[in-house]
């Protein structure tokens, strides 16, 4: 779990970074009413001069529900998030196994699992690669790719719908902003 506020929170807590006072309205959902005000400092230990400031709330909120996306869309299509995930990599072109042990970051036999498991399904066929016999590639079937479009694509259209609000320099300042944090998080997997 990510944590940039390292407050922890049962979405009937204040955002992260906030603390409640003792008279603060409270929405219908839990969260605090508060005015905006000065953003709280000091809340990462180690960091004093951290502010927690909407921009980051929202950052920490997208953090977490990215987090949690790929357990529920399994879920619901009867899949594992291992099964999902190499659905995901498979829309793009055939992959080998040991690609997707890769990709997955699991061993060959669990990625052979996988496989095997999606094949069942009736989602992925195994095939001989076309420019080597000898090796064996996984290929998405269209029960496979309906499965991943059925789910993902109301997120998608949502995506593409927010997107088109933006003016073309509001969207330079929000692609800067969103690198920067990918970045930042990237730096913990050097």
């Amino acid at each position: 779990m990510s944590d940039i506020s390292s407050k922890k929170t049962d979405g009937k807590e204040p955002a992260p970074g906030r603390t409640r006072r003792a008279g603060d309205a409270v929405t219908p959902d839990g969260r605090s009413a508060r005015p905006s005000g000065p953003p709280e400092v000091g809340l990462v230990p180690g960091v004093p001069q951290w502010r927690t400031t909407g921009t980051l709330s929202a950052l920490q909120e997208l953090v977490e529900v990215s987090e949690s996306v790929p357990a529920v869309v399994a879920r619901q299509a009867g899949l594992s998030t291992s099964e999902l995930h190499s659905l995901r990599h498979l829309m793009r072109g055939p992959l080998g196994p040991v690609d997707i042990a890769r990709l997955l970051g699991v061993t060959s036999a669990a990625s052979s699992g996988v496989v095997d498991r999606l094949v069942r399904h009736g989602h992925a066929e195994r095939r001989s690669h076309p420019d080597d016999g000898r090796r064996t590639e996984v290929v998405i079937t269209d029960s496979g790719r309906a499965e991943v479009l059925a789910r993902m694509t109301p997120m998608f259209e949502s995506l593409a719908a927010l997107d088109a609000t933006l003016s073309d320099h509001e969207r330079e300042v929000v692609e800067r902003y969103l690198r920067g944090a990918t970045a930042a998080m990237k730096s913990l997997m050097r």
